[in-house]
């Protein structure tokens, strides 16, 4: 490729996310091999693209804020508002105070005493497949086993379980605006109007009960828990329920998918780790680091600032590519290789800073016992044709066939 073309290639833009992403990589190494930030002019956005400098745009949540709320449409008439007041999409003094309480009621400690709760679900969806040679990964394991936790740890009710999936499948295609920050003009559909306010509605009588009636579960923690004398407000329980209800499914489906995805990429991996389950852990922060489940997250400049000596005025957005950072050979001994013992392993998918993914111990959790589950099962998974995510914010499948081979 010429000087010419090759700045051209550049200045065009990242491409889509389609099938493997192999596109997309390619043009995330050419634009960090040529800086670590791009400048979009015709959107006049910032692409942060190398790993040091994404984590000093994350650890500055003053200068680059998560809050996009002067940015986004105003909401359609009767559509309610998950994204007001919540943890990813506020700054300090606002998040600080909302994380301090809510890191009362969800804590490592509970999360740790889910372990055979999970242990029984992926059993009991291992057994539903078994004597099958061929499963859809997506819909028979990885999307079923997140909702029920999530809605265990809350305490709905099992008979409503099934609509909870619902509601969870239904806005999947919306998860990443809340996780990411992403907004785009119009807002939630239309058509969805109606299953969210009923959602919401649902989600605002369990908050009442739980003030009324206490129980053993999440939702009577969070509407306990205090902080500087301060508890959270109705809004603010349902706000974060959806949010780890979105977030949480979303995460852990695309890992699952993911992960079986660079197994069957990267022959020899899967027996390694079948014969050293010491490598679990370290194969899911590998999974994490090579397909990140979300391509980017935004921040936006609050005042005027510089980045790796590129000056960004106020108002501006930035894009910190998690695909790019997670390759940054500064950063990986040989990035684009799937090596399930790396160690270190420094990425970026969880974010950084003040920002940190709360849920990072119960997306272990999950991996370890599913994936473990699965590898006392089956000595190997043969992957069809996936389907994509046809977004930009997200990198996983919405379908995923599986050949199983027993152990």
């Amino acid at each position: 490729m010429t000087s010419t073309s090759h700045d051209e290639a550049l200045q065009a833009g990242p491409p889509p996310v389609v099938g493997d992403g192999r596109a997309l990589y390619d043009w995330l190494r050419r634009a960090r091999d040529a800086g670590p930030v791009w400048h979009d002019t015709a959107n006049d956005a910032y692409h942060v693209l190398r790993h040091d400098e994404v984590v000093g745009v994350l650890s500055e949540p003053l200068t680059f804020s998560s809050d996009f709320s002067s940015l986004a449409p105003p909401p359609e008439p009767g559509m309610p508002n998950f994204t007001e007041a919540s943890l990813s999409v506020t700054d300090p003094p606002m998040h600080t105070q909302l994380r301090k309480i809510i890191s009362q009621a969800f804590t490592p400690r509970m999360i740790a005493g889910l372990e055979p709760r999970i242990t029984a679900l992926a059993t009991d969806l291992l057994d539903a497949i078994e004597g099958r040679d061929t499963i859809e990964m997506v819909q028979d394991i990885a999307a079923p086993l997140p909702v029920v936790v999530i809605a265990e740890m809350l305490g709905i009710p099992s008979d409503d379980w099934a609509t909870f999936r619902r509601w969870a499948e239904y806005l999947l295609p919306d998860a990443a605006d809340v996780t990411a920050g992403q907004f785009e003009e119009g807002g939630y559909a239309k058509t969805r109007a109606a299953e969210l306010n009923e959602m919401a509605d649902y989600l605002l009588a369990h908050v009442h009960d739980r003030r009324k009636s206490p129980k053993d579960d999440l939702f009577t923690r969070l509407v306990e828990a205090t902080a500087d004398g301060e508890r959270l407000t109705d809004k603010q329980v349902v706000n974060f329920s959806v949010f780890l209800l979105l977030a949480g499914h979303l995460t852990t489906t695309l890992t699952l998918t993911n992960a079986v995805l660079a197994f069957n990429d990267s022959p020899g991996t899967l027996e390694r780790v079948r014969a050293d389950r010491s490598l679990v852990p370290g194969a899911l922060e590998e999974v994490l680091r090579f397909r990140p489940p979300v391509s980017f997250l935004y921040r936006f400049t609050t005042r005027e600032a510089v980045i790796a000596g590129t000056p960004v005025p106020p108002g501006k957005i930035i894009v910190n590519w998690i695909h790019s950072v997670n390759r940054d050979p500064r950063k990986f001994v040989e990035p684009d290789r799937f090596d399930p013992g790396r160690s270190p392993n420094p990425h970026l998918t969880f974010s950084h800073g003040i920002h940190y993914c709360l849920g990072v111990p119960l997306a272990r959790l999950e991996f370890s016992v599913v994936f473990g589950a699965i590898l006392d099962r089956y000595r190997a998974l043969e992957c069809g044709t996936p389907e994509f995510h046809q977004r930009p914010d997200i990198f996983g499948v919405t379908r995923l066939p599986v050949t199983l081979h027993r152990a």
